[in-house]
């Protein structure tokens, strides 16, 4: 019958699909094939980790502000980064390493950061035998072209010598006026070591002659002092002036007062020049010499000066009570008026600089910005590594 044979017909169709569709599905027929899917490499994740910095990259130009208005930029070397401080709380900074005003350059002196330097030298061809600038060489010279000599300074460069790194020193101004004798323990005035004072629009010039110790000590100290007064062209004679400081220090008084205008002790409501700190027990004085807040002092220990001229008092270096001897000063990183001009010219010289925790280099590039400006300070620094030039971590 027609009904019967399709019907048979359609059954076979449908078994046919179903095992097409078992195979397709992953039956258990012994002619299927194994499907090898290839893992997928994912892409890899991009460094976003910042490089450290290329040794020899120029930092600055840093404005260390005008010649009537000076700024310190205080500079960490262990971070390359600026520190912004006030002068006074540079002080009692201990991260910053490096400062600069103007041409200045300045090491922190903090006990926990006391930073030193090492001039290497390397510039020695910018000198004739006699030390004198070779001009050429100054003013061909430029970032660029001494950049080599900066790069190849490594850690085997470094001196073992501590003794050849030199620190920042602040020095009382008045000093050695005394002489200590180490293996006798005697204490003597240094009675050819002269000190001049200004103060009060005069000049003092004076000098110990003796000594007399109690304990530890001053007990009694004896003044030679020339007066200069404004009105004065030279320094007077000496006049003598006994002062006794067993006597003076005890109970509430701290200090023992000296006003070289009347050439005697006075009391701390008084005008006064110079002053002695009594000792802790108040049976002397400390060797200290202290300058009043307002005066200023020198050295004469040859004796040079009959008298001092008060218009060229910025010419003489005096100094306040406490200053620094700055590590650069006997090694400065310029020269001046190299071509008969008024600028400052980069020696190039490589300084090694030792922090409380790392050994770096410095070499100063400039001393002007774009514009020619002075006191724009541009440096190049990086921590010292055995290989030279490579990057800085």
């Amino acid at each position: 019958m027609t009904i019967s044979s399709n019907f048979s017909k359609s059954i076979k169709l449908t078994s046919i699909a179903l095992c097409v569709l078992l195979t397709a599905c992953g039956g258990s027929s012994s002619s299927s094939k194994d499907i090898t899917v290839e893992p997928i490499t994912p892409e890899p994740t991009p460094d976003t980790t910042p490089a450290g910095p290329i040794q020899g990259e120029i930092n600055g130009p840093y404005s260390t502000g005008s010649l009537s208005e000076p700024a310190f930029v205080y500079f960490d070397l262990d971070n390359n980064v600026i520190v912004e401080l006030t002068a006074e709380q540079a002080e009692t900074n201990t991260v910053w390493d490096v400062a600069f005003k103007r041409s200045g350059v300045y090491l922190n002196q903090h006990s926990d950061n006391a930073v030193k330097a090492y001039a290497t030298g390397n510039n020695s061809d910018f000198f004739d035998t006699e030390g004198q600038a070779i001009a050429d060489s100054f003013i061909a010279a430029n970032a660029e072209t001494e950049l080599d000599d900066y790069l190849v300074v490594k850690t085997s460069d470094v001196p073992t010598d501590e003794t050849m790194f030199v620190g920042d020193v602040t020095s009382n101004i008045i000093e050695g006026f005394y002489d200590y004798n180490s293996e006798t323990h005697v204490v003597t005035a240094a009675d050819t070591k002269y000190f001049i004072t200004h103060s009060d629009s005069a000049f003092t010039k004076f000098r110990a002659t003796s000594i007399t110790t109690v304990g530890r000590g001053i007990g009694q100290i004896t003044l030679q002092i020339a007066y200069q007064g404004s009105a004065d062209v030279e320094f007077a004679a000496e006049q003598e002036l006994i002062i006794d400081a067993s006597l003076v220090c005890s109970g509430d008084v701290t200090h023992v007062y000296v006003d070289f205008d009347t050439n005697q002790e006075v009391t701390i409501v008084d005008a006064w020049d110079i002053n002695f700190p009594c000792t802790e027990d108040k049976t002397a004085a400390e060797f200290i010499i202290n300058i009043a807040d307002d005066a200023q002092a020198m050295h004469d220990f040859d004796n040079n000066y009959d008298a001092l001229d008060p218009a060229s008092i910025p010419f003489y270096g005096l100094q306040e009570n406490s200053y620094s001897v700055k590590a650069f000063d006997n090694t400065p990183w310029y020269q001046y008026g190299v071509n008969g001009g008024h600028l400052l010219w980069s020696q190039f010289d490589v300084y090694i600089i030792k922090t409380s925790t790392k050994t770096h280099k410095l070499q100063l590039t400039s001393y002007y910005n774009a514009d020619g400006v002075s006191g724009n300070i541009s440096f190049r620094a990086d921590e010292i590594n055995e290989m030279a030039g490579e990057a800085s971590n």
